[in-house]
Parts: structure tokens; sequence; C-alpha cells
């Protein structure tokens, strides 16, 4: 029977993974024969995102509401934010849907449009947490008062938690002690349409190197830095290689002046911003990631779905993936050295690599398919 679901964003970022999960499970939500509603706030920098929605059929709803990124005092101002909650319940109240889930993000965001969605009292609702931010969080600023603030409304305002690895449940479930119900629902990818995608931009480089490449921001959280030090050390041990970032961001500028006085510019390139960056996949032969933290990236999921062979550290959602393709390598150290090495001996067996890739993919993009995706987020929120 179809049921319609309610996908609630957190409205974070004009950028980034979480928005294109929605987008999947959009995609994956209609495999299954469902209505799709989507209730994003009408901030201009929603408006992509928007209409990347309702080319996949989803039923937008634009509301006047605040991200956590537009309060100067974060999630405490959503807690008291008795206003927007109350807006939020009536529009669920309104559409009655079936099932209510929220893009949460961060253990800390989105907590007003959950209390606004169990407020409702009209269907069960779930919240998605991407990455939950609590292994150093008594170390940053305020970090055990805010712990301490958030353990009491966890405890309180018991929901469905969708985490989407392993890691990001064993991260929230030591630091918090809460009621309700904990699930792990790994990301779902639309292979078929990215597989199709074909590069048109490095006719330049028309020789058989390998290239190492990455896809995503350049912030601080990707450790870029790491990457870039451990591929100069594949250049200093005479390894001829070259390297693609693609991607932007603040970081942008450091990554360069480093790529300047090490490398020659022939045998790098930094795209900037893309659109559609998977187009780049299939000049990339072994993708790297040295990022410091993650959920479960989209990107290492592009690319090993692809299936290129993947070098990365050791963040959550890592041995998700790994657990699934053997042509994705783990490195627990964050030493340059260390994880050039690394590269080297993905470099060294890169032949059999791809060829396991080739043999295994199919098993592998199946079960990280939007439908499956879709189906276990469906059960996670007791929706049959």
């Amino acid at each position: 029977m179809n049921k319609r679901i309610l996908l609630i964003s957190s409205n974070s970022s004009s950028r980034g993974g979480g928005e294109r999960y929605l987008i999947y499970l959009t995609q994956g939500l209609h495999q299954l024969g469902h209505e799709v509603h989507v209730l994003l706030s009408q901030k201009s920098y929603m408006d992509d995102w928007a209409n990347l929605l309702i080319l996949e059929r989803a039923i937008v709803h634009r509301l006047p509401l605040i991200g956590l990124r537009h309060r100067p005092l974060r999630f405490l101002q959503s807690l008291i934010d008795t206003k927007q909650q109350q807006e939020i319940a009536q529009f669920c109240q309104k559409l009655k849907p079936d099932a209510i889930l929220v893009n949460q993000q961060y253990d800390e965001d989105g907590l007003d449009y959950l209390m606004g969605a169990i407020k409702s009292q009209i269907a069960p609702v779930g919240g998605t947490i991407h990455m939950p931010m609590a292994a150093d969080k008594n170390q940053r600023p305020l970090g055990r008062l805010r712990g301490n603030l958030l353990q009491k409304w966890y405890n309180n305002h018991p929901y469905n938690k969708i985490f989407v690895s392993y890691g990001c449940q064993t991260e929230f479930n030591n630091y918090y002690q809460t009621s309700g119900s904990t699930n792990v629902v790994h990301y779902g990818c639309p292979f078929a349409s990215i597989l199709n995608l074909s590069t048109d931009s490095l006719e330049s480089w028309q020789d058989n190197l390998p290239v190492i490449g990455f896809v995503g921001q350049f912030a601080p959280q990707k450790n870029l830095s790491l990457l870039v030090e451990g591929w100069l050390w594949l250049n200093r041990q005479g390894i001829k290689t070259r390297l693609l970032l693609v991607g932007d961001g603040i970081e942008r500028a450091v990554i360069e002046q480093k790529l300047l006085k090490f490398a020659s510019p022939e045998i790098w390139k930094i795209t900037g911003w893309q659109t559609n960056p998977e187009k780049y996949l299939s000049a990339i032969d072994i993708y790297a990631m040295t990022s410091n933290f993650e959920g479960l990236p989209l990107s290492l999921l592009e690319a090993s779905g692809s299936g290129i062979p993947t070098v990365v550290t050791d963040f959550n959602g890592a041995f998700d993936v790994a657990a699934q393709a053997s042509w994705v390598k783990v490195v627990s150290s964050r030493d340059a050295a260390n994880f050039g090495k690394s590269l080297l001996e993905t470099i060294n067996n890169l032949p059999i690599l791809k060829q396991i890739a080739k043999q295994e993919q199919d098993q592998f993009c199946e079960y990280f398919s939007t439908k499956r995706m879709a189906k276990d987020t469906l059960i996670a929120l007791g929706v049959t």
C-alpha cells in the first residue's frame, strides 16, 4: 500500500551530502511506490535543492524556517523557539503523512524540527544523524555543558534515530544514554546515472600515469593536507602519478600554495566547484579520502561503486564501505609517509584491484542502492 512520506530538511547548507541524501532517498521511496513530500526553508540557498527535488517528483513545501546556521546560540535557540516548533507541528497535522523523517545532520541539529514533528502526534517520527559529533564534544568550548543539556533533551524526546554507519551509532551511544530505538541505515546511490557520466575536462592528461583523485569540499574536516603530503611523498620517491582534486572551499588557497611550491602544475589539477562532480570519476584510478571525521561519505560510495580502488583514513563509515568492497583500503595512521605508502601499495596492485572491483561491482551497487536504503529507512521508522 502506498504511503505518504514527509522528509524535513534541517536547511543547513547549499552544498554537501545532507540534502543530496534526501534526493537519493526520494528516488528510492518512489521506486517503492510511495508519495514523497519535502519541507524546506524559504532561504534562497535552498532553492537549488528545491529544484532538484522537484525534478525527482517530490512535492516540495517551503516555509520561513530558521536553520541552525542562523542561530547565534545554536541549538539552545531551537529548543526555545516554540513558534517554529508549532508551525512545523501544524504543517504535519495538515499534511497527515504516514511517517516523518527529519534530516537531522548532527547531534545538535534539527531539534526544533524534531520537536515540531513529535508534537504533531500524527505519524512515527525519525531523524537521520549523519555525524554525531560527540566523540570529542567535552573537549570543545562549553562542550560538557552542551552535552549535559543534549543528554536531557534526548532522554525526554524519544524518536527513531537513524545512523548512516555503525561507527556513528557507536559514537552516539557511547556518549548519550537515551531512550528510543537506534538503527543503522547505509546510504544508497543511483549508480546507473553516475556510471553513465563521462569526463571531458582532462584531454591534456593522455598518458598512462595513475591519477589519484578526491571529490568534495576543501574544508578542515577533509584534512586534504594529509592527502597532498602523501602524494608529494610519492613524488619524492620517484613514483610518477597525477593528482586531481575536484571541489573548492576555504582551504583551497593553502592547498594550491603547497602544490605550486613542491610539484609541477603539469601533474596536478584543481577543478573548482562542480555541479556534477561525478563526471570526473572516470578519470580517477585511485580515489583517496583523508578526512578527520565523516558519517558515510556519498563521494566514497560513488567512487567505490564506480569500481575505483580506494584508500581512506579510518573515519566513521570507512569500515562499512570496506566490508562490502575489498578494493577499499582503510588506513589508521594520519602520517603522510604511511598514507603515501598505502597509496603506493594500491598503485602496485592496481590491475588486480580493478579486476576484483569489476567482478564484485554489481553486488556492491545492489547493496548500496537507493531502493534498499528507502526500504530499510521505512523499517526503521516502523512503516510497513
